[in-house]
């Protein structure tokens, strides 16, 4: 059956198909900002949307064919639980968190005004793998003790491991001008993620609910800016980051 295909090759597939689009939107961005095209380029402006649409049809009918829950993916995403990324069934945390943090980044990206970026959800599988691999001891003492200084220390390497995967993802070739979002504002992206995850395991919330987590963490360090900054670059990064994120769990919806 089709949804029997490998997790890693439909991932690879759909990643390849967005940097299609992206590369597509990357060039219609560039003619927007020049003078009304004519001629010719009025005729390639006017096929590049047609395919860029055709893509965003494509992608949902791959999702139809090969998601083992399709209604997820139109729903509203908000984040989970560690329990719930990183439960005994690794597969199915996997799952869940390449989903929702591929979701989310692009969300954030678009609300702090970062037009067309690039995010592969394999770079997020590959973040749920190193954390298992790297940083299995932070995890457990998290999902054990449910204690705020462990939630906090894990969710703070966790900003790390984002923003350097994120980083060393492969891009596709950029259009002129396209330098993707800066690194300050990859930091508040992927902090903000790795806070609401953090207010969703110390309030124990496995399923994301009503609240909105990640509108709350985003807004939060965005009143911090200059706390962040000093924690995202000082020489004791992860220390600073779960500090402040120990201070702002209890705080924040």
């Amino acid at each position: 059956m089709i949804r029997d295909i490998s997790n890693e090759i439909v991932v690879g597939l759909k990643d390849r198909l967005r940097d299609v689009r992206h590369m597509i939107r990357a060039s219609r961005s560039d003619k927007i900002r020049t003078a009304a095209p004519e001629g010719p380029e009025a005729l390639l402006g006017h096929a590049a949307r047609v395919v860029d649409k055709a893509l965003t049809v494509a992608e949902k009918i791959s999702i139809s064919l090969v998601s083992q829950d399709p209604k997820a993916h139109s729903a509203t995403i908000e984040a989970r639980s560690l329990h719930a990324y990183f439960p005994a069934d690794s597969a199915r945390g996997e799952a869940l968190f390449r989903r929702d943090v591929y979701y989310l980044a692009k969300r954030i990206f678009t609300v702090l005004g970062s037009e067309n970026p690039v995010v592969h959800e394999a770079t997020f599988a590959s973040v749920h793998a190193i954390m298992i691999r790297r940083h299995a001891d932070r995890i457990k003492a998290a999902t054990r003790t449910n204690g705020l200084t462990e939630i906090s220390d894990a969710c703070a390497v966790l900003t790390f491991e984002l923003q350097s995967s994120h980083q060393a993802q492969p891009l596709p070739p950029h259009m002129p001008g396209d330098n993707g979002p800066d690194m300050a504002t990859r930091f508040l992206c992927f902090s903000a993620i790795a806070l609401a995850i953090g207010l969703a395991s110390y309030s124990d919330n496995e399923e994301p609910g009503d609240e909105k987590l990640v509108e709350s963490a985003l807004l939060a360090l965005k009143a911090r800016h200059t706390s962040l900054t000093e924690a995202t670059q000082g020489k004791n990064r992860t220390d600073a980051l779960s500090g402040l994120f120990a201070f702002l769990i209890p705080v924040l919806p």
